[in-house]
């Protein structure tokens, strides 16, 4: 008697929650220590968010006749943001269940319907993102109930739609994930990459020609309405997270009945995409799996011709023969996956877009004021999203090479040129990107070569910074048993790489603002320059010294670990 679909997916659930509670048990009884720091981290994460989220948006609900109207639509581009976040992570998480480990192909072979395994994973892929969307949404819901006044049936009522909100966007990012890997094709990769480049570069160009529209402080009215023109579609009827800000509204207005309509509207729609999930797993989803397991279905092609060596032209690069061949091997690997390269080009394209268009974000980028608090705002975004990414996908470098290290190890190159090369790689590229970025933002708000060489500066030594730290602790914390760099991270070292980045950011921006702090006490009277330069070179010294603190202190003892790593023993 074959199992049915329910049956099948509840004894898969059943299984994984078993072996999820113990494991809970184990690192309860024995990483003490990982779940205080976890946790303490969390608390004032959770704290100085509901701070500052509810301050923010105290002042934008007291702005006069237009407070309520700005307050509702930033809920409703605040939930669409949400939506999109919700559906990246957990395309990237299904994937990597469905279509990345051993243990799928292992499953097929049991006689188990296709369907409880797509079923199973998009469940699973829910509960692992949502858990993030719930910590971040918290602090939001927490501030906006304090704006409104709500009473506790407040968050009884946008609790359910959080979760309907999370169902929706888990099911939509199965259907996409089995759409691609079942029909795209490798020769679709360069068009449709060329495509999203030019896309960028027309939705950054486009900004150039329009300056005499930008906002001007003195017409509130032509402001107001261009912010509205601009999140329109954020408010369409059908998207499901204008659902969610809707029934929020409802909630927070004290309209119980409008919430509950919404709620029940979003119930139904997350039923409807769960069936409609059941209904393509049993026609596409084998297919899918067995295209995935093909040589080279999402990855470039590679010249025969080129062999180790690379292409023709890689003999330009300014690196020895040694050297060339292992970033050959670090960039064929990082090509190889496209959910590490997908999510760096997603995060990078929208740093574009953003800093490509701070001239139409800031009210006035000709008064010193708005245009310096938006420089250093924008030299936190940079520096946020790329410990984002570090964290992310350089801190298991050392771990992904998993049972193949013993190969480099065996060969006639130390463990220290690897490392050493692997962050001059890192350092050379991201370093370059978000230099770029910071360069076109500092270009777009019109600011002076001198301003301009410092946050560059600064964003280089963070760059440094960061990648240094997220290899240094790699190396020091290492996982050989685990595949999967999201369950890398999400151990003792990769929370220890994201609690020391936030702070080595926090410290760094601070002393960035020296400078700036310097010149709003001046207000009305110019800053010597003679003082100015003194003080930017103080604040890049400091930053330079916390540099070699977070960054070279841990890279410097990965350096002396990795020369005696016993990787044998951790296999």
């Amino acid at each position: 008697m074959s199992l049915t679909t329910a049956q099948a997916t509840r004894m898969l659930a059943g299984a994984h929650f078993a072996t999820v509670l113990h494991t809970l048990r184990t690192h309860l009884r024995e990483k003490r220590l990982l779940f205080v720091t976890v946790g303490a981290f969390l608390l004032v994460y959770v704290v100085t968010a509901y701070q500052l989220m509810s301050r923010g948006l105290e002042f934008v609900n007291q702005v006069p006749l237009l407070g309520p109207l700005l307050m509702e639509r930033l809920i409703y581009v605040l939930f669409f943001f949400f939506f999109a976040m919700l559906v990246v992570s957990n395309a990237t998480i299904t994937g990597m269940g469905l279509f990345k480990r051993k243990e799928t192909g292992w499953l097929l072979s049991l006689p188990l319907p296709y369907r409880s395994l797509v079923l199973w994973k998009t469940l699973e892929g829910m509960v692992l993102a949502s858990w993030g969307l719930l910590l971040l949404s918290a602090p939001v819901l927490l501030a906006i109930g304090h704006v409104y006044a709500s009473p506790v049936s407040f968050y009884l009522a946008t609790l359910p739609a959080m979760l309907c909100l999370v169902a929706v966007a888990s099911n939509l990012s199965a259907w996409l994930l089995l759409a691609i890997v079942r029909w795209l094709r490798r020769e679709w990769l360069g068009p449709l990459g060329g495509m999203c480049l030019i896309g960028l570069l027309i939705a950054a160009l486009g900004v150039l020609p329009s300056r005499t529209s930008l906002a001007q402080p003195a017409d509130t009215a032509a402001n107001v309405g261009e912010i509205l023109a601009h999140t329109d579609a954020f408010t369409h009827p059908l998207l499901p997270s204008s659902w969610v800000a809707e029934t929020v509204l409802a909630a927070g207005r004290g309209m119980p009945g409008q919430a509950c309509f919404f709620n029940l509207t979003l119930l139904s729609y997350a039923l409807f995409s769960l069936l409609l999930t059941i209904h393509f797993a049993g026609h596409m989803f084998y297919p899918a799996w067995t295209r995935s397991q093909q040589p080279g279905l999402l990855r470039p092609a590679v010249d025969p011709a080129a062999g180790a060596a690379g292409p023709s032209w890689w003999r330009f690069l300014p690196a020895d023969r040694v050297a060339r061949a292992l970033i050959l091997k670090d960039v064929r690997t990082f090509l190889r996956e496209p959910t590490q390269w997908g999510q760096t080009a997603l995060v990078f394209g929208l740093l574009f877009l953003y800093t490509s268009n701070l001239r139409r974000i800031v009210l006035d980028h000709q008064d010193p004021f708005w245009n310096m608090v938006t420089g250093y705002l924008n030299l936190l975004v940079c520096s946020l999203s790329l410990s984002t990414l570090t964290t992310r996908f350089i801190f298991p470098q050392v771990s992904i090479e998993g049972q193949r290290l013993w190969l480099l190890g065996l060969s006639p190159v130390r463990l220290t040129r690897l490392l050493s090369t692997k962050l001059h790689l890192t350092v050379a590229v991201t370093g370059t990107l978000t230099a770029t970025l910071t360069l076109i933002s500092c270009l777009m708000l019109a600011m002076s070569w001198e301003r301009t060489a410092f946050f560059v500066t600064c964003i280089v030594l963070l760059s440094i910074g960061l990648n240094s730290m997220a290899l240094g602790l790699g190396a020091l914390f290492p996982d050989f048993q685990e595949s999967n760099p999201g369950k890398i991270v999400s151990g003792f070292g990769g929370t220890l790489c994201l609690i020391l980045s936030f702070a080595y950011i926090v410290a760094s921006v601070a002393l960035a603002l020296i400078p700036g702090l310097k010149e709003l006490r001046l207000a009305g009277t110019d800053v010597a320059p003679a003082l100015r330069l003194r003080l930017e070179l103080g604040s890049c010294a400091g930053i330079l010294g916390l540099t070699a603190f977070f960054g070279g202190l841990p890279y410097a003892l990965a350096q002396k670990r990795i020369i005696t790593l016993d990787y044998f023993g951790k296999l």
